[in-house]
């Protein structure tokens, strides 16, 4: 069969009654299974791709892991296998939505909910590391959230997943030798720097620990634009506190996130569900407060949905996607852009059943690299410096930008200043390019911060400085510094100001 389907069209024992989407791999219909009874998913490889070795190896990939995996937070899988040449999958029909477009509508969400997310992802989790498979590709699109049976969720798309150690008999890899494949903005620093057969389930512990972030915060721990300053972060760069973004959650979620996301896995939680118990501690342990209020503008991101269809029967209850124009002209990356030390190529998406409702974006394949060490977890945010200032805008100086402005005291740490603001009429267009250039990083004014960063220029303008830390050695600051590049520089925080150039490493 080489002509499109149609309601009506027979597919075997299956008669479609209607398209649902369709995505990189292929497209998802509402099909009726003539031989079982009922309606179902039904995910058919687009037959153009059916030569291709790669993509169909991802599919059958899918298929034998979701099918073969038996968890209540696993999409069952009825049955897979091949009809005129075409293979397909026939899956259990949901009534839900992915957990980014969730997020799109209701971010960020009340901590106790994000718990619950966590805790049914974890337990899907880890039954597939149990079974010896590491997903992979852990992300807001591959959790189906059914709102109406109070968030069950389904952990989605094996298209990626691994068999843990060497697979001798097994395919090789779906990329080329020494690349890595999976999403950006939830890659664990050992997919970078390690061989696939070097990683385990603690991976995707990293990657679950980005999506809580995101579900408290409403963006990534890491957002931005280009894709070589995402993937350092990901390797020397601590994980931005939960608390400076929701300053009515306590201390305990900044420390759970720092080890979640340790880049040492062995400073992880074991297990997704050890994370999930950690989470769940903090929840009972805090008091009832009223849910979190939405930023005005949804943050930008280096987003790779990398989603295909999930099946969604009816209307969607909010807008679709992040249709919202991205603040201050900021825009979600479409293409990635080659840099120095990365080749970045797209590889085919996996195909799984959602009703799309936006774009989709392929995931991303970078070689692996060495790096430095790693830098270490932020501590604890300090006092702002005693020193006198006259009033400034905005009473606290924060531009209103998707980060509130920082306030740094003089706690004897460094940090990496990367780029400046100085012009009164460029304050939030250069800050915002400073932002985005380097994930991770923060803001400050410096009349609001330790004494050590020089209040104004010249002719009286205040000074805004982006930067990254602070950092509890030298070391881990030169390493930062040398990640980061340009004409970024090292402040001590309470020593006398430093300009760029500076030789301090």
């Amino acid at each position: 069969m080489d002509g499109a389907f149609t309601a009506g069209t027979v597919f075997g024992d299956f008669e479609i009654r209607g398209r649902l989407g369709a995505g990189g791999m292929g497209e998802v219909f509402r099909a009726f299974d003539h031989r079982h009874g009922g309606e179902v998913a039904l995910k058919v490889l687009s037959a153009h791709l059916a030569g291709d070795r790669v993509t169909v190896e991802r599919f059958r990939r899918e298929a034998r892991a979701a099918f073969e995996l038996r968890d209540p937070h696993v999409v069952p899988v009825h049955g897979y296998g091949e009809i005129d040449g075409r293979l397909y999958l026939s899956m259990r029909l949901i009534d839900g939505e992915d957990l980014a477009r969730l997020l799109a509508r209701r971010a960020p969400l009340p901590a106790a909910r994000a718990a619950g997310i966590v805790r049914q992802a974890a337990h899907a989790l880890d039954a597939a590391h149990a079974a010896g498979l590491v997903h992979r590709d852990v992300k807001p699109a591959n959790l189906l959230v059914v709102e109406a049976r109070d968030d069950f969720t389904y952990l989605v798309d094996f298209g990626i997943a691994r068999v843990v150690g060497p697979e001798p008999t097994a395919p090789t890899a779906l990329t080329a030798t020494g690349a890595t494949v999976g999403t950006l903005g939830y890659l664990a620093p050992e997919r970078l720097r390690s061989s696939d057969a070097a990683v385990d389930g603690r991976a995707d512990v990293y990657s679950l620990t980005c999506v809580l972030f995101e579900m408290l915060t409403g963006r990534q721990p890491f957002p931005g634009t280009d894709p070589a300053a995402v993937l350092s972060a990901h390797l020397v760069t601590p994980p931005p506190r939960v608390t400076a973004l929701r300053p009515d959650l306590a201390p305990g979620w900044d420390e759970v996130v720092a080890r979640g996301m340790a880049k040492d896995p062995g400073d992880r939680p074991a297990t997704a569900g050890a994370l999930a118990a950690q989470v769940q501690a903090l929840v009972e342990a805090a008091p009832v407060a009223p849910p979190p209020t939405r930023p005005e503008v949804p943050p930008p991101t280096l987003r790779d949905d990398d989603r295909d269809p999930w099946i969604v029967p009816g209307e969607p209850d909010g807008p679709p996607g992040r249709d919202t124009p991205p603040r201050h002209g900021r825009r979600v990356l479409a293409t990635v852009i080659g840099a120095a030390t990365l080749v970045a190529a797209v590889l085919v998406a996996a195909v799984w059943a959602v009703v799309p409702r936006g774009g989709a974006e392929p995931p991303v394949v970078v070689p692996s690299f060495e790096t430095p060490e790693p830098a270490a977890d932020p501590g604890p945010l300090q006092p702002a410096g005693t020193t006198s200032a006259p009033v400034v805008p905005a009473g606290d100086g924060d531009l209103g930008l998707d980060r509130p402005v920082s306030r740094l005291g003089c706690s004897g740490q460094d940090v990496v200043v990367v780029g400046a603001a100085v012009d009164p009429a460029r304050y939030v267009e250069d800050v915002t390019m400073h932002l985005d250039r380097h994930p991770g990083s923060d803001y400050l004014l410096s009349l609001r911060s330790c004494s050590s960063f020089r209040p104004r220029t010249p002719d009286g303008n205040l000074i805004y400085a982006v930067y990254l830390g602070p950092f509890p050695s030298r070391d881990r600051a030169c390493t930062a510094l040398r990640a980061a590049g340009g004409d970024s520089y090292i402040q001590p925080l309470g020593a006398a100001p430093r300009t760029p150039g500076d030789d301090v490493c």
